[in-house]
């Protein structure tokens, strides 16, 4: 797998943070790699879990509809986490998929500690906010 702190560099949450304290996040990051087709989180149960996509595509579905596909350096999972609510996606592998994964009891902290990764999850949040918006009816 590729080396994490370089992934996680990529990923624009943390893309502005020294290279010490990627280095921090990625020692507490667990690789994982997916065949195709498994499915990595269900819509509507409970997840602990943001994950970092390092190769190969994800789907991510909406009651059943396909509305984002995801490759390297893109994430999910931070909505959960947040929240502490269920997942409000199901995600899953459209290839065999390479991951980082960080639990939320390494994430949540890490962000708290970051305020410009909050910020940077904050305007994430509000872009999909307004893209489901225009998607309603």
């Amino acid at each position: 797998m590729a080396d994490a702190v370089e992934v996680l560099s990529r990923v624009g949450i943390f893309s502005m943070l020294p290279r010490k304290e990627l280095s921090r996040l990625a020692r507490e990051a667990h690789e994982r790699t997916f065949p195709a087709g498994t499915v990595l989180t269900d819509q509507e149960e409970y997840g602990t879990i943001f994950t970092v996509v390092v190769d190969g595509t994800a789907t991510v579905s909406v009651d059943g509809t396909a509305i984002r596909t995801l490759g390297p350096a893109d994430y999910f999972g931070e909505m959960a986490l947040i929240d502490r609510d269920r997942r409000s996606a199901t995600v899953t592998a459209g290839t065999d998929l390479q991951c980082l994964m960080l639990t939320q009891w390494v994430f949540r902290p890490f962000a708290m500690d970051h305020p410009e990764v909050v910020w940077a999850l904050l305007e994430v949040m509000v872009a999909r906010l307004r893209e489901a918006e225009r998607r309603a009816p």
